[in-house]
């Protein structure tokens, strides 16, 4: 057995409060990005500090993915986040087939797991799963 490997170092964290998405927050403006960037994507200053989003957010939209790729065959579902900082994600969304997409507004969660397999180890990634019990966070 394997460790899982992370999609990309730097994107997310388990804490012990869950999982975040790991982000910049410019010091010069207060423009957040994600992922974290090395110079600020408003002003341009390298003045950048670390900011942890949370696992809560927001659905803006939300659509079906009709074509396969090599990972995910068609009718896999994907859709912009609004995280706290205003920061939109776009992530796929743990949806069944023929469930129903979310409404827009619909409160969302960030899980991370593993979302295939590569040279024989899972690869970690994150998704948002509909949480219509919880209160946005960025609201």
């Amino acid at each position: 057995m394997t460790n899982p490997v992370p999609l990309r170092e730097g994107l997310f964290r388990e804490t012990a409060a869950g999982p975040t998405l790991l982000a910049s927050c410019c010091t010069a403006c207060g423009h957040t990005s994600y992922p974290p960037a090395p110079r600020c994507l408003d002003c341009g200053s390298e003045a950048q500090e670390p900011v942890e989003l949370g696992s809560d957010g927001e659905l803006l939209c939300a659509t079906v993915v009709h074509m396969g790729n090599n990972r995910y065959p068609p009718g896999y579902t994907v859709g912009y986040v609004t995280m706290p900082h205003g920061v939109r994600v776009f992530a796929q969304l743990a949806i069944s087939a023929g469930e129903d997409l979310p409404a827009p507004g619909t409160p969302m969660t960030l899980e991370i797991v593993p979302m295939w397999r590569e040279q024989e180890q899972d690869v970690l990634a994150y998704r948002f799963v509909p949480a219509p019990g919880k209160e946005s966070a960025h609201a």
